[in-house]
């Protein structure tokens, strides 16, 4: 069954002081990302203060100097890619078990460069035992979660996976539940947040336009495909109050999953 896990970069200030106050609010796992894990150790550093860590992100909005996250769409890949293989070696010291990249501008999805970039990533993924997600992104290349489900099954990589974002899917228009479905058992991670159905705002659970119907039969589908990984809470850290818009979806998810019985997954056989 899943459990919740609070996105540190929805906390401002220094890394190691947010994972304290992440922890007295009471999460148990907690996402990182690779613009801010500075200050931070590895596994057991992290598990000292209490956490266990969920998911990385290796895509953050800025890399490094002169480099961006559609260089690797490009004939300049060769710069990025060691950006984004060691996020994803740190993020493994670090004990998660989850990366994910969100996708470039534009149609790059296309080029025979980002589909080399991937399949490398996934390499290294698939080397250190982790599952690499992609997370369609509204606005940009692979937008939906039809359109990402479907660019990983042409790849056919084995640590290669599908990041449904709710409050993407409020965006798109696509049913979270059906995405989660479709995703079966290419289904590697979960974000969740609240937004005006028109920009990726990351607003607290129903401050925008989701309705409790939908995320309960979202987390309903989670059950039915036996997803047993955590679920990122993304919230905006400018927002007034975003520990506090954590904890709550977090109260949210902890009274709804005592609802759902765990089910193996449709696509596994039944143990006798």
């Amino acid at each position: 069954m899943f459990h919740p896990s609070a996105c540190l970069w929805s906390l401002t200030g220094q890394p190691r002081a947010a994972l304290g106050r992440i922890r007295r609010s009471g999460f148990d796992y907690v996402d990182l990302r690779s613009d801010c894990w500075a200050g931070i150790g590895d596994r057991d550093d992290v598990r000292r203060l209490g956490l266990t860590v969920g998911c990385v992100g290796i895509t953050p909005v800025q890399m490094a100097p002169g480099m961006s996250l559609d260089t690797i769409a490009t004939g300049e890949a060769v710069h990025a890619l060691p950006y984004l293989l060691g996020a994803l070696q740190r993020g493994a010291a670090l004990g998660a078990p989850n990366a994910y990249m969100v996708t470039p501008a534009g149609r790059v999805a296309d080029t025979g460069f980002y589909r080399t970039s991937v399949l490398r990533l996934a390499d290294e993924a698939q080397r250190l035992n982790m599952k690499l997600c992609i997370e369609p992104t509204p606005g940009r290349a692979l937008a939906t979660s039809a359109e990402v489900l479907a660019f990983v099954r042409r790849l056919g990589h084995p640590a290669l996976y599908v990041l449904i974002d709710l409050g993407h899917n409020l965006i798109t228009g696509e049913p979270p539940d059906q995405a989660a479905r479709d995703a079966g058992d290419r289904l590697g991670y979960v974000h969740i947040d609240d937004n005006d159905g028109r920009s990726d705002l990351h607003w607290g659970l129903f401050d925008g336009v989701l309705r409790p119907r939908v995320i309960d039969d979202f987390l309903a589908a989670l059950s039915r495909c036996g997803y047993r990984g955590t679920i990122g809470i993304e919230i905006k850290n400018s927002l007034p109050a975003p520990m506090s818009a954590m904890s709550a979806a977090r109260d949210y998810l902890n009274e709804r999953r005592q609802k759902l019985p765990w089910q193996p997954p449709s696509y596994l056989p039944l143990l006798t």
